[in-house]
């Protein structure tokens, strides 16, 4: 299984808006996109700790009783809403293995979602409860607080010894569900576990051989739960290692009757949902009024489309619809392109796609630095929902195949028409269709079957899906019979199918290699591997095992890179890993007596970039031979390892877009590349210590922490939002710096 895709992160940025960071998991079978988040959101910043049961932990009054089971060999979770058999414990369970939406989660079980919520000051929290929450060894940093009372706040407590260690406190309010939990797997086997009495309340204490701890306690109408970022052993970015006193310390210096208080919140009416730009106003001074006009949409009816003017905010010509023509009801998909903008040369409304709905086209005319003119063709199809996509593929193809001069709507339409009717490159329209792409022919005890891929080409390139195997015996006559034995339908995969080239499809970028044949499990058979999609990195492949004794094939198993090992009767699959595919991970597998895979190995391999070069100068002079005149080089140093001695950073590319930094770090005398993580539209800051990257684009924003986990760079998602309007970007007190190639003082 892909594991730590995220590494535990915790950061001091204090922010005025939300902070979240989610830690993806991912299933057995891997794929493209995650398939499960767990969250825990905190004020400042969020921490997804690993936690595991010992083998202590069976009696323990609070661990035992928050554990939740899981599935598939994850080790399951603790629950940071109450017990494990409490509705609440029950619906999580549901949520992540059950197959359940949160929301039917929560109906099944009596439970509610909260939906809002807001940041509180402390003094705020302060006031709503009626009392201090924490004693002054605590920080006071924000809460998130939630409509029904449920609240988290990351704090800092300092013992009187001087040990600082960090925490995150989560009240779950009884009656409600949210998916917050932490994950199974850490604590250690020689984790301490006791029961401390407070005044009138029973608390629960873990104490991680590692550098996790835990306090759990049952407050009456809400749980509460305390993620404790140091155990015996600490990460010291959040403090040193504690010991049984300075747990039994911080349980102490919490004000439990202040916290057992639920008190709804009177939060603020919520914010009208927005699709982009939509909501805002729209100032007459942009609107370009040749190209606005009235027309009927379909879910909108008789409406303003808007074409909006570059503004000071936003460089690019922008489309809106608007029912009064000065707030804007919707926004089409926005586009910046560094050429100035000269006009809208032309826009139309008509059905481009042969699909029964309008879609809208706009020729924008465009001016470069050097002062060459071009017309970039932008077209939004409708999806008969009301929703309105930017198909760049449509627009790329028909810029490739209209003469630059020849340029307009008359020329699109036609393009489009042939697009449609004869498929691309004038390809007969059939192959757009469903089909015959692949087949083959296997043996198997003595019979003969032929084997057919069925599927259909892209409309866009020459990409190919498969939907279903139709699998025909041989008949007297040396020919398939007419009818198959069996249908294979791809999505029978079930939770290991993704969607392809279309839903129901697989993604191949070939006809020849959309399905395989061999025997994957030993036992003299023919097993067939079907091409799955194409991911970044090494290509999956479903499997289908033939059954001897049922005479057909059987959906096994999902494999990335997988090859099997006759002499060793293993099959072996591999597939890149890490961060920026540092790593190779190898999962070795053996067929049980089923004929099934079960894993019986994994191993990661990390590795590095390793350069002649043992000091920064001769990093440099290496990377400036690597990179031409058209590229920009930068570089910086920075100790993001955190041994004392600084790593350095260089930043290449050729435009603000395509910017990537690598890291390079000393290491028994020579340079190692450790990592890379992308630099577009971004600026490096240096926060508490810590690096930051802000990434501003288009009016969105996102802030990461790079850092290091021991063997490569790490990214950690610190924050992300939609700038509103009059919205700067943030700012830190202090820029990274970075020095152009040519300037070598800072290695002095």
């Amino acid at each position: 299984m892909a594991e730590n895709l995220f590494k535990e992160t915790f950061s001091h940025v204090r922010s005025s808006y939300e902070v979240n960071v989610e830690d993806f998991e991912m299933k057995t079978k891997k794929r493209t996109v995650p398939v499960k988040k767990i969250v825990l959101i905190a004020a400042v910043a969020a921490v997804l700790a690993a936690f595991g049961i010992s083998a202590a932990a069976t009696d323990f009054f609070g661990l035992s009783s928050v554990a939740i089971p899981g599935e598939d060999g994850d080790g399951g979770l603790i629950s940071m809403q109450g017990f494990a058999d409490s509705p609440e414990g029950q619906a999580l369970h549901d949520y992540y293995y059950g197959g359940l939406t949160l929301e039917e989660a929560a109906e099944k079980y009596g439970l509610t979602v909260p939906e809002r919520c807001e940041i509180y000051t402390y003094d705020g929290m302060k006031e709503l409860l009626g009392g201090e929450l924490t004693d002054e060894r605590n920080t006071r940093w924000d809460f998130i607080l939630y409509e029904d009372g449920t609240f988290s706040a990351d704090q800092e407590f300092t013992a009187s010894d001087g040990t600082t260690v960090s925490y995150q406190m989560y009240r779950a309010v009884k009656g409600s569900l949210t998916e917050v939990s932490l994950r199974t797997d850490a604590f250690g086997e020689d984790s301490e576990e006791w029961d401390l009495k407070i005044g009138k309340q029973e608390v629960g204490l873990v104490l991680g051989s590692g550098d996790r701890s835990l306090l759990i306690a049952d407050l009456g109408d809400c749980f509460f739960a305390v993620n404790v970022l140091s155990g015996k052993r600490a990460d010291p970015t959040f403090g040193g290692p504690i010991t049984r006193e300075t747990l039994e310390k911080l349980a102490k210096s919490m004000n439990w009757d202040v916290l057992s208080r639920v008190v709804r919140p009177e939060l603020s009416p919520p914010e009208p949902e927005v699709q982009f730009g939509a909501g805002v106003e729209l100032l007459p001074t942009y609107i370009d009024e040749a190209q606005s006009f009235e027309v009927t949409l379909r879910d909108y009816g008789r409406t303003h489309f808007i074409t909006y003017m570059p503004t000071p905010e936003f460089g690019d010509v922008r489309f809106f619809l608007s029912a009064d023509g000065k707030v804007s009801d919707y926004e089409f998909h926005p586009v910046f392109n560094d050429n100035e903008s000269a006009k809208v040369a032309a826009v139309s409304f008509e059905d481009l796609t042969a699909d029964g709905n309008a879609d809208v086209l706009a020729l924008v005319d465009y001016v470069t630095a050097a002062g060459r003119r071009f017309r970039d063709i932008r077209i939004f199809t409708c999806d008969g929902d009301g929703e309105y996509e930017l198909d760049w593929a449509l627009g790329e193809n028909a810029a490739l195949s209209i003469p630059e001069d020849g340029i307009d709507v008359a020329s699109v339409r036609r393009f489009c028409k042939e697009y449609f009717e004869t498929g691309q490159g004038g390809k007969d329209k059939a192959e757009t269709q469903d089909q015959v792409v692949a087949s083959l022919t296997v043996e198997e005890g003595g019979k003969s079957y032929y084997l057919e891929a069925v599927g259909k080409r892209s409309m866009y390139d020459d990409r190919w899906g498969i939907r279903e195997i139709r699998v025909y015996p041989y008949g007297d006559q040396g020919k398939p019979l007419a009818e198959p034995v069996q249908v294979i339908r791809i999505e029978d995969a079930g939770e290991d199918f993704v969607d392809g080239l279309y839903a129901g499809y697989t993604e191949c970028p070939e006809k020849e290699g959309v399905m395989t044949v061999q025997d994957m499990n030993f036992d003299g058979c023919p097993d067939l591997g079907v091409y799955g999609w194409t991911p970044n990195n090494t290509i999956p492949y479903y499997y289908w095992f033939w059954n001897k004794d049922a005479g057909r094939f059987e959906y096994a198993v999902t494999l990335q890179g997988a090859e099997p090992d006759g002499e060793r009767r293993q099959v072996v699959e591999c597939f890149q890993s890490g961060g920026a595919g540092s790593a190779y991970t190898y999962k070795t597998y053996e067929p049980d007596e089923n004929g099934m895979l079960r894993l019986v190995d994994t191993r990661v391999e990390k590795y590095g970039d390793w350069v002649e070069a043992n000091d920064y100068e001769g990093m440099l002079k290496y990377l400036q031979s690597q990179y031409t005149d058209e590229y920009w080089l930068t570089y910086g140093l920075f100790d993001l390892t955190g041994d004392g001695t600084q790593e350095l950073i260089a930043t290449y590319g050729t435009c603000e877009a395509d910017f990537e930094a690598g890291v390079w770090s000393m290491d028994t005398g020579k340079m190692r590349k450790i990592g890379v993580f992308g630099m577009g539209h971004s600026l490096l800051y240096v926060a508490d210590g810590e690096l930051l990257r802000l990434m501003g684009h288009m009016g969105y924003e996102q802030i990461d922490r790079i850092g290091f986990d021991g063997t490569e760079v790490t990214e950690t998602l610190i924050s992300k939002r939609q700038l509103g309007p009059g919205e700067e970007y943030a700012t830190f007190d202090t820029p990274f710096e970075l020095s152009p190639d040519s300037d070598l003082s800072p290695l002095a």
